[in-house]
C-alpha cells in the first residue's frame, strides 16, 4: 500500500479521490471505480504502486508515436486496472482486473530504481506507462520519472524521455504532478461524441477527455503530444466526427500534431463488430489532411 497523492478527506472517514476526473467519492474500507484505490480508516491507498502486470522492450512508434526519438527503443511498463471500461479494450485482460480479489504478494514488484536500472541494462532511451491508464499509476510513475531526472542532473550524457500512453481522463491536479517530469503525452481522442463515451466507456462526457489534453498543450509546451482514433465501425466513423476532431487538433493543439487514425479488430466485449474496413482508415487520413493536418498516420494495417 501507498498513499495516494491527490484526495480530500470528507464526514465519516469517507475520500474523494482526485487522480482521475470520476473523482469517486470511498467510503472507509471500499474501493474506487479502478479497483486499484482503497480507504483504509480515512486515508487513500494505491495497491500497484511497483506492481508490473506487462513489461516490454518496444520500438517508440508501436505507442503509437512517430515523431518524438524516431527508431528509439522505450522500456514500457503496465500495471492492473482502469478509470475505463471501453467495451473494445484491447488489453481487457489487465484492465479488467478488479484489483481488490488479486494477491498482490504474488505480483511483480518492480521499485522506480529497479525500472530505471532495467531500462539501463537493456539499452532503452525512454521508459513509456502504457497496456492500461497510466494515471491510475501515478505516485509510481512519477517516481520512476523523478528517478530518471535525478540521473539527468547527475551525469549530463543520461538523456532517457518518459512517456504517457493515457485517455486522457486525469485531473489537472494530476497532470500538475506529472507534467514537470514528462517527455511525451499520446493522448485517445477516441470521439467527440458524448454518446460514444457514454455507452462504449462508462463516462458523462467527452469534453473532460478534450479538455485536459489542451491544458497539457497550453501549460506545459515542452511536451509532446501526440492524438490517436482508434475507428470502430459504427460508432466513430462518420466523416462529421472524424472532421471535427482533426479540425479540433488543428485549432487546440496545432497542425504539426501527429493524429493517429488506427483500424479496430472484435475483443473484449465487441467480437461481434466487424474490423474496421482500409478503406476507412484512408478515408480518415485524407480527412486529416484537408483539415490541415501536417502528420496523418494510419495505423493496425
Amino acid at each position: 500500500m501507498h498513499e495516494a497523492l491527490l484526495y480530500q478527506k470528507l464526514k465519516n472517514k469517507s475520500v474523494r479521490c482526485l487522480t482521475c476526473q470520476k473523482k469517486c467519492v470511498v467510503e472507509n474500507n471500499g474501493w474506487g471505480f479502478c479497483q486499484t484505490r482503497i480507504n483504509k480508516d480515512g486515508r487513500l491507498y494505491s495497491s500497484i504502486y511497483g506492481i508490473v502486470s506487462s513489461i516490454n522492450l518496444d520500438p517508440i512508434e508501436k505507442k503509437p508515436v512517430y515523431r518524438f526519438r524516431p527508431g528509439s527503443m522505450c522500456l514500457s511498463l503496465g500495471t492492473y486496472g482502469c478509470n475505463f471500461r471501453c467495451q473494445f479494450c484491447q488489453n481487457s485482460e489487465i484492465s479488467y482486473v478488479d484489483c481488490s480479489l488479486l494477491n498482490l504478494k504474488n505480483e511483480k514488484y518492480l521499485s522506480p530504481a529497479q525500472v530505471v536500472k532495467m531500462a539501463i541494462k537493456l539499452k532503452a532511451d525512454g521508459i513509456a506507462f502504457t497496456y492500461n491508464e497510466p494515471a491510475i499509476w501515478l505516485e509510481y510513475s512519477l517516481d520512476c520519472c523523478k528517478e530518471i531526472r535525478n540521473l539527468k542532473l547527475e551525469t549530463r550524457n543520461f538523456d532517457m524521455y518518459t512517456c504517457w500512453v493515457t485517455n486522457g481522463y486525469a485531473t489537472t491536479q494530476a497532470i500538475d504532478v506529472i507534467a514537470p517530469y514528462l517527455d511525451i503525452y499520446r493522448v485517445d481522442l477516441k470521439s467527440p461524441s458524448d454518446n460514444f463515451y457514454q455507452k462504449l466507456i462508462g463516462i458523462p462526457r467527452a469534453k473532460g477527455v478534450f479538455d485536459t489534453t489542451k491544458y497539457v498543450h497550453d501549460k506545459y509546451p515542452k511536451i509532446h503530444i501526440e492524438c490517436v482514433t482508434n475507428i470502430i465501425p459504427g460508432w466513430n466513423d462518420d466523416e462529421k466526427d472524424l472532421k471535427n476532431i482533426a479540425a479540433w487538433i488543428v485549432k487546440n493543439l496545432g497542425s504539426q500534431t501527429p493524429w493517429h487514425v488506427t483500424r479496430f479488430f472484435p475483443h473484449a466485449r465487441m467480437t461481434d463488430t466487424p474490423p474496421t474496413p482500409i478503406k476507412t482508415i484512408m478515408k480518415a487520413k485524407e480527412i486529416g489532411q484537408k483539415q490541415g493536418l501536417a502528420f496523418v498516420y494510419g495505423g493496425n494495417l
